[in-house]
């Protein structure tokens, strides 16, 4: 069987997007040259404290639920279950089952029926090796992540990672796409 397993936020769905929209209803402003940093206290020149209470407190809402889609997405994921793909999530989001209802609805409402499995129960303040490793070592599976130390744990345990570019992930060395169709043309 053909699989994909990616993160969701960065890759499918553009969680920075909606969190800075998010941010700006709570009276926040984001700093110039923001988009060159993962962490959101760098982002938002916030504490650590805040910034993972803000994230958290988003990722509880319901604008999880409402999330659009990242670039160029839905193109190539249509084309990819086209050509036989089935995909698996495996994001960080929160522990509430309610945002991952919203999350698990927001995904199928866009993509469709593409999902064979969606875990958005991690926790975004800690490491994805564990779960990949549990479920997908040494099955060469294509791993698709925006987050650098994610994108080495696939590396770590034999996945074929691939990282989709941001600003703030350019320490990556491995195999690095701007969009979907650059993935796509990669994989084919």
């Amino acid at each position: 069987m053909k699989k994909i397993i990616s993160d969701c936020d960065g890759v499918l769905l553009d969680w920075a997007f909606a969190f800075d929209v998010w941010m700006a209803e709570q009276g926040y402003q984001k700093l110039p040259e923001a988009d060159q940093h993962f962490s959101q206290t760098l982002r938002y020149a916030i504490d650590e404290t805040e910034a993972q209470s803000q994230v958290s407190r988003f990722n509880e809402s319901g604008s999880v639920g409402y999330l659009p889609a990242y670039k160029d997405s839905v193109q190539y994921v249509t084309k990819f279950a086209d050509d036989g793909y089935r995909f698996e999530v495996i994001s960080s989001l929160h522990m509430d089952k309610y945002a991952q209802k919203l999350r698990t609805q927001n995904l199928k409402h866009i993509f469709g029926d593409v999902f064979d499995y969606i875990d958005c129960s991690l926790d975004f303040r800690k490491g994805k090796k564990s779960v990949l490793e549990q479920r997908y070592k040494g099955t060469g599976y294509v791993w698709l992540e925006d987050n650098v130390s994610h994108a080495e744990a696939g590396d770590a345990i034999g996945m074929n990672t691939y990282i989709f570019d941001h600003p703030y992930n350019r320490s990556y060395n491995g195999r690095r796409v701007k969009n979907w169709k650059e993935l796509y043309d990669a994989t084919h």
